[in-house]
């Protein structure tokens, strides 16, 4: 096995070489190699029963190497795949064309990682951590002063060793362009070791290869001398217990430009959005005293927003005047973070359409504002301008709404909530009486439930209509009356027979395109007309189109409606 091992790593790395020359792919050492090892040259057909045009597809490949668990069929599909470029093929020199490259290198890294001493895991107290990473990959031939390759050491003494290397004339060793020799904090070298050490020592880490994109190595060395090598593409994306193992070596060494398991190329990260909001407005008073050297009263308002990943904290203060300040603080341990990452580092607040120059303006207010934006990797942006639609941002609508969805669903709490406030126990002696509406009605009826289970927006099933035909409706409202003060009495009010099964809610959504209760409708409506309600009372149609509807209050209702999460999706 370690000689299979040995075998899949040297022709591994030959078939990775940007710059060998096809004739040492083809001569006879691969031949040599293989039949050394035992594997047979069949022209693949046994490979090819089993696995069809995987035999010389990479792509077929692709789909079923990691179902390969054969060392000896993939040998001989190596084998007899080495063959056909060296005896069949019409030129020989295909052998380095992408896709043919691809198929070699896919089915050498399954071979290295069968044949393995299982190196994924790491034994031991650890000492030191060597990394080389490669960033060639397929594509036009790097330029000589181009870098491809970087050599990182880390030992718990805090030495840090890290150079970096040049593409060259392209014949043999790159050329070393640069040397960085430093030391960090002993505690802060072992803590860093110690994650990469426990994140290899799992047996649930597997090896990640790509074909189109460069390679790390890594060598791991215990305090008993003991070396344990990893290897993979240079695109894996190790998560150690939240944190990017990559992010995390270039955080603790700061080096922003290392490689390391990654190739540092990921997509940028916004790490705080401050946002300054400025308004100055002259009022003139109705009444001026006699005297005054003034002629207006001048209101200095500010806004903050401040949204950090780092205190996972989201604040927005009002500066109102002298002695009025109001602060509303959000501390949401990773909704901080995810909504940062909503936001697309390269793209956000990139255009802003400006204002024409014959623009009127107030003599009397002005509204400026200033956004900061610190990102991970890239330089700190600050954008200011005029506080409107034209001076702002063109995306500036969905940023803002998506700040207010996450303030608004923590909403003001409970403490005021006259839903919670107002709300009496049951006693024991109560009847629950739950107004219900039918899908296609307006009108509320009560019917007593037994269970006290039963929530608003709960669908049930309920008896209806003289023959008593099963019903489900919509929970709208539960109210508790003693006997002497029900609203009708209890032995001509129906009984609620039982709540919806999960299996009858997904039919009642398939069927009724999401049937729900529309608290501006007044009644159950279906997503559609959920969707075209929104567009009427945003002025994009007529209500009058919209018959299933009758709006008697229209502006309750458009305040009603645009409070809505569920038209979210509409906009």
């Amino acid at each position: 096995m370690n000689q299979i091992h040995t075998f899949a790593m040297k022709w591994l790395d030959k078939f990775r070489d940007q710059g060998i020359n096809y004739i040492e792919l083809v001569d006879h050492y691969m031949a040599d190699d293989c039949a050394a090892l035992g594997f047979e040259m069949d022209c693949g057909h046994a490979f090819e029963r089993v696995y069809g045009k995987a035999v010389y597809d990479n792509k077929e490949l692709d789909k079923v190497i990691d179902d390969i668990t054969d060392i000896p069929l993939l040998g001989s599909a190596i084998y007899s795949r080495w063959r056909y470029y060296n005896h069949w093929a019409y030129d020989a020199s295909q052998i380095l064309e992408p896709q043919n490259r691809a198929w070699f290198i896919t089915a050498l890294s399954r071979l290295a990682s069968l044949s393995s001493e299982n190196p994924a895991i790491f034994k031991g107290t650890i000492k030191k951590i060597r990394i080389v990473s490669n960033n060639i990959s397929y594509g036009p031939r790097p330029e000589p002063e181009d870098e491809v390759e970087q050599h990182l050491t880390v030992n718990t003494d805090g030495r840090v060793w890290f150079s970096t290397y040049v593409f060259g004339d392209g014949i043999g060793k790159y050329r070393k362009s640069k040397t960085k020799n430093f030391s960090i904090d002993k505690s802060n070298a072992t803590e860093l070791l110690d994650k990469v050490a426990a994140y290899f020592s799992r047996e649930d880490y597997t090896d990640v290869f790509a074909t189109d994109i460069g390679i790390w190595e890594m060598e791991l060395t215990n305090t008993e001398g003991k070396t344990y090598k990893f290897q993979g593409s240079l695109c894996a994306d190790f998560d150690a217990d939240g944190i990017d193992l990559s992010d995390l070596i270039r955080d603790s060494l700061g080096l922003p430009d290392l490689y390391a398991f990654d190739g540092n190329d990921k997509p940028d990260k916004i790490n705080r959005i401050v946002l300054d909001y400025h308004r100055v407005t002259k009022i003139k008073p109705k009444e001026v005293p006699e005297g005054a050297a003034w002629e207006f009263v001048t209101w200095d308002y500010a806004e903050q927003l401040i949204i950090d990943r780092e205190k996972a904290t989201l604040e927005h203060i009002q500066n109102i005047g002298t002695g009025c300040k109001v602060s509303r603080k959000y501390e949401v341990e990773g909704g901080i973070e995810s909504l940062l990452d909503d936001f697309d580092a390269e793209d956000l607040f990139g255009n802003i359409v400006g204002n024409p120059d014959d623009v009127v303006e107030n003599p009397n207010e002005t509204k400026d504002y200033r956004i900061t934006i610190d990102y991970k990797k890239n330089p700190q942006k600050i954008i200011t301008g005029s506080f409107d639609k034209n001076g702002l941002p063109d995306d500036f609508k969905e940023f803002a709404d998506a700040v207010y969805d996450f303030m608004r669903f923590y909403g003001l709490g409970e403490i005021l909530d006259p839903s919670v406030y107002g709300k009496a126990k049951r006693r024991a002696t109560d009847y629950i009486y739950c107004s219900v509406v039918f899908e296609d009605g307006q009108k509320t009826y009560y019917y007593l439930a037994d269970d006290d289970s039963i929530e608003v927006d709960d669908f049930v099933i309920v008896p209806a209509g003289k023959d008593n035909h099963e019903s489900i409706v919509n929970v709208v409202g539960i109210e508790y009356f003693p006997e002497d003060k029900v609203p009708l009495p209890v032995e001509k009010t129906k009984h609620i027979i039982r709540k919806c099964t999960d299996e009858e809610i997904e039919s009642i959504e398939e069927t009724q395109s999401e049937a729900f209760y529309c608290p501006a409708a007044k009644k159950v409506i279906t997503s559609d007309v959920c969707y075209e309600l929104w567009m009427c009372l945003n002025g994009m149609m007529k209500l009058s189109l919209v018959p299933e509807v009758e709006i008697k209050d229209q502006a309750q209702a458009e305040k009603i409606c645009n409070e809505c999460p569920r038209h979210k999706q509409w906009e």
